[in-house]
């Protein structure tokens, strides 16, 4: 990527074309001169990613570091001439803590819980505090962890800077640990020949810490395996070494000068390393104590880069990645034998390798690359060049005796540093441009460097030493990425409806001379981009004419360039072929090829026809799925061919489009299934579509009539108390057949289906609904238990039911599921109730479906629970109740009673729905015509209710005398009450109706209730007269606890003395309640501005006629008559409460 500054006028067009390079195709472009740079501004020194990053250094002139690609030994920055700069050291030299870098610190200290550890190591480290529950010492890399442990507890540790001292082990012995970038090491320093001597040092066994690997060794190498056998750590136990050299303090990393080794054999188990010291070289005189055991472990693959120091004096040491001790620097050429510190005080040679990992400049034009060292010392201030080769690469078993292939010599460099003669910053930088070249070219994971003495004959003279962390530090520019997304305008107004690149038959059509075409543009590393567009006439590859250039400039990486095809150049109908480039003024990079037809011609006006819904008269009925056909009136296409591949289409919607049908028809005519949601004129309108996106001129209009709501389909109320056939009350007269134990007993209102949850179902001899159509289905459902999945209605397909209305036991759950498909286990999508059903508990259920919108709707109780869109298929099988069909078989009995089942092959609305769940069942009336006895009879029931109190019979002695003239007279005693059984099925919680006529005596005095439901505290209901304002009223209480609710009151005053039939209602569904007055709906309401928003409650109490329930006391005691009180299921209608009232007056 590189920088854009631009000279004024300056215009893409005048890129010109230059060398082609082969890597990734692309191109060079010839820059124009840059503009004098502007004043500095203030901008960030960092940023998140490469794109503001390299905005941001175009800008200030100076480098700025991407974050996101900081690693613990890497860097990258965007330069301010567009290139990037990446750098790599060998080592860590920083370590993210609590979300920031800080630099290494491997300073130890002690943790709250005791453990020792790096204050900021590369790896994870942690040292034990003394005692016996903790490896001594662990190294960790992910989930593999590797250490060791001592066979006794362990005394507190002495901390000294990176070393740990775990003071007399052993009698005269200590356990050192020493901290490197990568592990540590530890040694057993045996103080004296005496303690030499000790049994336990004849054989020194070291118990294991492992996780997730496995403990190998070879000739004393120590590999901790993964795993897939990949090596995740290395160690060493073979060495040991005495103090008779003449270094001065502590040998805990390694033997100094002079002093003394030895090999100790090592042997590994599943749970233990053990050593053998040399028991030679500890009696031998000319040993000097203190004498060093050293096993060490270090992380061989947490590090992207490694290094290796071979020596010749110790020519199978294996120093991989070993950083302690002597081996903390790099070495380079030949010296003397005291400098080298070589074991017989002979000259040696060393050599060191760096390997670094070049996976991120793979595919980068590599404008510079150079390995950068410090020498830190030099043995001579004139000292011999130094060389750098490229290697093959190197690893844990790399010695001097054991070296990699070189491959070629890179470049030379010299410096001397000598800091007490000839000092300086000892920087000596070599360029290897050429490796990194071959390295991102050839896709080279790792590229392994090899820093020599040039004349290693050169003794003394080509001598140096180099600091431990030498970094390779790369200028490259990436080639933009092909475009991709390659996209033409859609069909909305701003071209966000993008038309995806196709060739061929499969190209993209448009309706206009001047597409606008779209490319996304990016870089790996970032920055802004231009993009040009090449367009040709004709199809790939046979072009008849090409087009100049058109361009959009300065895009962000990432992002979509974007331009119209200029007027002018596209003057006819036909094929065209475009493609686009990438550039940043340095590369670009072609896409590949898209064609576009161009036909701008529109279609003809649809023609509409229905044999479901013709245009003679009223037909079908509001929700009533009917099939609708469209056709092309003329092929308007290119040659004359049918274009048209789609018909927009609304209902009553004008040219507003609702929905979409597509053409799969070689001659353009398409089926249409319309569900009319509106009685009388109905008109649906059309457009065609062709290939291109032209829409037909003119708007096709078909207007017809919808009849009125129609009944159901089917009906089915379960009267019978026998026999096997379920008569059908509805249009089609399909009765059902009970098999299995299907009986019939109580339901809901009358008798029901019982069903035993086994075998029982009803089923129809064919099929009753298209289920691919609307239809709407709603029951009455009693579910006796929750332990299976059982189903309450479906419609047989071959294999399986296409839906299933029913409970989950998975979701404690009413639920409607519909399957994708007629074939075994089927996906399935559903829609859930809200709450969780309660067993032996009616509840109404209803399912809807519109094929239009594949809508398909749940219901409990009148109230919408969810939709989701579903696809039903038809099924020719037989419709169920209690029951489902699954892998070709009977399944999912329903277990309680199913009751009034109601099936229509259109679409119910909200409030057909309601009106369905909220059909009212008179569940008691007590017509208190008794005359004698202290107790009165429910018609309905048989249920007894019981006078007490002040309460007696009232009105007419005579026998024969009407209903209408036989009440109940309640005294001034504030006593009288009939407490009644609470009807089976009467719920206050869901919809019902009360209904009471009342003489009331004393309007001005206290609230009086002719008709409640009773409860501990507070009534539910109370329907009667209202002391506060004098009206007649209902009150709903809102709390089972707590004073309270809403009122429906009436719009005058109550009048004494006269008979006045009061009904209640409360709709559940619309959580609404009403006062009728003689019949009349009245509108006044207290703590409810329309009566809604109310909640009813249920409860268990008895019904009572003449008082209520209020803070656990009886009150509201009626003073005056009452008579013919009646309570119902579900919600009377107007027309429902006026017939009650003229059909039961009192005068």
């Amino acid at each position: 990527m590189r920088s854009h500054s631009r000279a004024p006028g300056f215009s893409l067009r005048a890129f010109t074309s230059g060398i082609a390079f082969a890597l990734l195709a692309s191109t060079v472009t010839t820059l124009p001169p840059p503009i004098a740079a502007a004043d500095p501004i203030d901008v960030p020194t960092v940023a998140a990613d490469p794109t503001t990053a390299a905005r941001y250094a175009a800008t200030s002139g100076e480098p700025v570091q991407v974050t996101s690609a900081t690693s613990e030994n890497e860097e990258l920055f965007a330069n301010p001439d567009g290139t990037m700069t990446y750098r790599q050291h060998v080592q860590p030299v920083r370590v993210r803590q609590g979300g920031d870098w800080v630099p290494v610190d491997l300073e130890l200290e002690r943790k709250a819980d005791g453990t020792v550890v790096p204050k900021a190591a590369p790896v994870e480290m942690e040292f034990s505090g003394g005692g016996g529950d903790r490896p001594v010492g662990k190294v960790v890399s992910g989930e593999h962890e590797i250490g060791f442990s001592w066979p006794t507890p362990l005394p507190a540790p002495v901390l000294d800077g990176t070393t740990l001292t775990y003071p007399a082990v052993l009698p005269d012995v200590d356990l050192k640990v020493e901290v490197g970038l990568k592990g540590f090491s530890q040694v057993l320093v045996v103080k004296t020949a005496e303690a030499a001597d000790n049994p336990a040092l004849r054989r020194i066994e070291f118990p294991s810490h492992t996780e997730n690997v496995s403990l190998h060794e070879n000739q004393g190498a120590l590999a901790a395996k993964n795993a897939e056998g990949a090596t995740v750590f290395t160690g060493d136990a073979t060495r040991m070494w005495d103090s008779s050299g003449q270094q001065e303090g502590e040998r805990i990393a390694g033997p100094g000068p002079g002093d003394r080794t030895a090999t100790m054999d090592v042997e590994v188990t599943s749970d233990a390393v053990a050593v053998t010291p040399d028991q030679s070289f500890l009696d031998d005189r000319a040993t000097t104590y203190p004498v060093h055991i050293d096993p060490t472990y270090y992380c061989t693959s947490c590090g992207k880069a490694h290094h290796v120091v071979v020596e010749s004096p110790w020519p199978d040491a294996k120093n991989f990645d070993v950083t302690s001790g002597r081996l903390n620097d790099l070495k380079v050429g030949k010296v003397n034998g005291a400098e080298m510190q070589s074991p017989n005080g002979e000259a040696g040679t060393a050599r060191s390798y760096v390997q670094m990992n070049t996976q991120a400049i793979i595919g980068k034009h590599i404008e510079s690359a150079t390995l950068r060292t410090k020498v830190t010392h030099s043995y001579s201030c004139s000292p011999g060049n130094a060389s750098v080769w490229l290697t093959e690469w190197v690893d844990a078993n790399t010695t001097w005796r054991n070296q990699t292939a070189w491959t070629r010599k890179l470049s030379e460099a010299n410096r001397a540093n000598h800091p007490a003669v000839c000092p300086s910053d000892g920087t000596m930088d070599f360029d290897v441009a050429s490796a990194v070249r071959d390295a991102s070219a050839g896709g080279w994971g790792i590229t392994t460097f090899a820093i020599v003495a040039s004349n290693e004959n050169e003794q003394d003279k080509s001598w140096r030493r180099l600091d431990l962390n030498p970094y390779l530090e790369v200028k490259y520019n990436s080639y933009p990425n092909p475009p991709t997304d390659l996209g033409m305008e859609g069909l909305g107004p701003d071209g966000d409806q993008a038309i995806p690149c196709r060739v061929g038959a499969d190209r993209a059509y448009v309706f206009n001379h001047t597409p606008r075409l779209r490319a996304r543009v990016s870089d790996p590393d970032g920055g802004i981009l231009d993009t040009a567009f090449k367009l040709f006439k004709g199809p790939q590859g046979a072009f008849t004419a090409e087009y100049p250039e058109f361009y959009a400039s300065d895009i962000p990486s990432g992002q979509f360039g974007e331009a119209r095809v200029p007027t002018g150049l596209i003057t006819q109908d036909g094929v065209y072929t475009w493609r686009a480039w990438a550039g940043d003024r340095q590369f670009h990079t072609w896409s590949q090829d898209c064609e576009f037809e161009v036909d701008s011609v529109k279609p003809s006006t649809p023609l509409i026809t229905s044999t479901d819904y013709p245009q003679d008269g009223d037909h079908g009925s509001v929700g009533r799925t009917g099939q609708f056909t469209f056709k092309v009136n003329g092929n308007t296409g290119p040659g004359g061919s049918m274009d048209v591949k789609e018909y927009t289409w609304s209902l009553n919607g004008g040219e507003g489009v609702v929905y979409t049908q597509p053409v799969t028809t070689a001659d353009g005519t398409t089926s249409v299934a319309v569900t009319p949601t509106q009685p009388g004129p109905n008109t649906l309108y059309a457009y065609a579509v062709d290939r291109a996106g032209n829409r037909s001129a003119a708007i096709a209009e078909y207007r017809f009539n919808v009849t009125l709501p129609q009944p159901p389909l089917a009906e089915w109320t379960f009267t019978q108390d026998s026999g096997a056939t379920v008569p059908d009350t509805g249009a089609l007269n399909r009765p059902l057949t009970a098999i299995g134990g299907a009986r019939f007993g109580t339901g809901y209102s009358g008798n029901a289906l019982l069903l035993n949850g086994t075998d029982a179902s009803a089923q129809s001899v064919t099929s009753i609904v298209d289920t691919s159509k609307a239809f709407s289905a709603t029951a009455w459902v009693r579910l006796d238990r929750t332990n299976g999945f059982y189903t309450v209605l479906s419609q047989d397909g071959d294999r399986v039911s296409p839906f299933y209305l029913q409970y989950d036991p998975q979701v404690n759950r009413w639920r409607i599921s519909a399957s994708e498909g007629d074939h075994d286990l089927p996906n399935t999508v559903a829609v859930n109730s809200l709450a969780a059903p309660k067993a032996g508990a009616w509840n109404h259920l209803a399912i809807t479906y519109e094929p239009n919108s594949r809508v398909t709707k749940l219901y409990v109780d009148g109230k919408l629970q969810g939709s989701a869109q579903m696809t039903f298929w038809q099924a020719k099988g037989s419709f169920v109740v209690g029951g489902a069909r699954w892998s070709g078989k009977r399944d999912n009995h329903f277990p309680g009673a199913v009751d009034h089942v109601q099936l229509w092959d259109r679409m119910l609305g909200d409030d057909d729905v309601a009106a369905s769940a909220n059909k009212y069942v008179l569940r008691a009336r007590y017509s208190l015509d008794e005359r004698t006895g202290t107790t009165t009879r429910d018609e309905v029931s048989g249920g007894v209710g019981t006078l007490s109190g002040g309460v007696a019979w009232g009105g007419d002695t005579r026998t024969a005398a009407s209903s209408q003239r036989k009440w109940l007279t309640y005294d001034n005693t504030s006593t009288g009450r009939v407490t009644a059984p609470r009807p089976e099925q009467f719920r206050t919680d869901r919809s019902y109706t009360a209904s009471v006529w009342v003489r009331h005596s004393g309007v001005d005095e206290p609230s009086r209730a002719g008709l409640s439901t009773g409860d501990d505290r507070y009534s539910p209901f109370l329907l009667g007269y209202r002391g506060e304002s004098g009206k007649w009223g209902f009150l709903v209480s809102g709390s089972a606890t707590v004073d309270g609710g809403w009122f429906a009151l009436s719009d005058n005053p109550a009048e004494e003395g006269r008979w006045t039939h009061l009904v209640a209602t409360y709709n559940a569904v619309t959580g609404r309640i009403g006062l009728y007055v003689d019949g009349v709906m009245q509108k006044t309401y207290q703590d409810t501005p329309d009566g809604s928003g109310v909640h009813s409650r249920d409860s268990t109490g008895s019904l009572i006629i003449g008082s209520a329930t209020w803070h656990g006391l009886v009150s509201d005691t009626w003073k005056g008559d009452v008579d013919d009180a009646r309570v119902y299921s579900g919600v009377l209608s107007d027309e429902d409460v006026d017939l009650l009232y003229n059909e039961s007056f009192h005068y």
